[in-house]
């Protein structure tokens, strides 16, 4: 729960922050979250950090259709937002507002730390908040071994 008195517009507040419409509960003054009205219950974070974008888009661009890397079908984009389990190679799919491009879930991952889509090897180190590229811990810039934040989509 907010109490911002300068419109909840920005990531800085707690309800936009974790990614959650604000309440009556919350007490801001000319709220202007832009989550407020949304069912983001199934949005990953990628869409909740690009809401922005994701609002822009007309109803042409969510109908247009684009095919999973692994060719068994082409879906809507307004689909692919959400993501999707391909029944044929039981892999998840998504579309990235980061890289406008469908990406194979367990592949990717939104850093919250960046704001932007990561390759699944890279990390952000708690300690140092450095991006950090590789399968094994510790940190190479500082020697610990925290992550920030959950790495899967």
């Amino acid at each position: 729960m907010c109490k911002c008195k300068s419109g909840c517009a920005n990531r800085r507040w707690a309800c936009l922050k974790s990614g959650q419409s604000c309440t009556e509960d919350c007490h801001c003054q000319q709220c202007q979250n832009p989550l407020n009205g949304m069912d983001v219950e199934h949005f990953s974070m990628c869409l909740i950090q690009n809401i922005h974008a994701y609002k822009a888009l007309s109803q042409d661009e969510l109908d247009e259709t684009y095919a999973l890397p692994c060719e068994h079908a082409e879906l809507p984009l307004k689909t692919l937002l959400i993501g999707y389990e391909c029944p044929e190679c039981i892999e998840g799919y998504s579309y990235s507002l980061c890289w406008n491009d469908v990406v194979q879930q367990g592949n990717t991952w939104h850093c919250e730390v960046c704001g932007t889509c990561r390759d699944w090897r890279e990390w952000h180190c708690a300690s140092c908040n450095r991006r950090t590229y590789g399968v094994t811990l510790p940190c190479e810039g500082c020697g610990a071994s925290a992550l920030y934040g959950s790495m899967a989509c």
